[in-house]
């Protein structure tokens, strides 16, 4: 009974320490009124004609009647950055996946790894694609490091995102933000992650702050 009692006393104590030691997430204005553009950087919504020049082949599962079977399709990248005389791809098919790519001039290309992109941006610390995926009960995001290696890419992962990206940029300051059901993730610019909540947010709302 006193083995027990000391293990409840126990858990209190770690429990106020750390509220003590927690600090709340600082709240930001995460609207998008600084963005940075990037000269040679495409975007669908904006570069479609130039983005449908250079879709590749790809070969993803498609759902049938009994089941599901391969599919090769067109796929037109949804974001894409030059790099010398290539360019850095990538595209997001909800459930049925996505890329990663690098497409050579000749418009051949290599998957460098498989993900649904979301957007890709350029750092002094190297390239910063971020990527995710909101489907039924699941979302997840992550954030990964595409850096250069002789002639070749090679890419880490970063950071795991609390769900999937809803929207992210790069401001002025060349900090980038990264919008989620759950607050937002900032990438400062050496490279490190920080945590905060967004103005006027749903998470905001449910938590009763505005």
């Amino acid at each position: 009974m006193r083995r027990t009692i000391n293990i409840i006393f126990s858990i209190c104590v770690a429990l106020h320490g750390i509220k003590a030691f927690a600090t709340p997430l600082s709240i930001v204005n995460c609207a998008n009124n600084n963005e940075h553009t990037e000269n040679t950087k495409l975007k669908l919504d904006s570069d479609k004609d130039q983005l449908e020049d250079l879709s590749y082949e790809v070969n993803f599962p498609a759902r049938i009647e009994y089941g599901r079977k391969a599919h090769t399709a067109n796929q037109t990248p949804h974001v894409a950055m030059k790099i010398g005389d290539k360019w850095l791809a990538g595209s997001n098919r909800g459930e049925w996946g996505g890329e990663l790519v690098l497409i050579e001039p000749d418009k051949t290309h290599k998957i460098l790894l498989k993900d649904n992109i979301h957007e890709i941006f350029r750092t002094e610390v190297g390239i910063i694609v971020v990527a995710g995926l909101s489907h039924l009960m699941n979302s997840s995001g992550r954030v990964y490091l595409v850096s250069e290696n002789g002639s070749n890419l090679d890419y880490t992962l970063l950071f795991g995102l609390d769900a999937a990206p809803e929207k992210s940029w790069m401001t002025s300051e060349g900090e980038i933000f990264i919008n989620t059901s759950y607050g937002a993730s900032i990438i400062r610019t050496d490279g490190t992650l920080k945590r905060a909540l967004c103005k006027n947010h749903e998470y905001i709302k449910f938590k009763g702050r505005s």
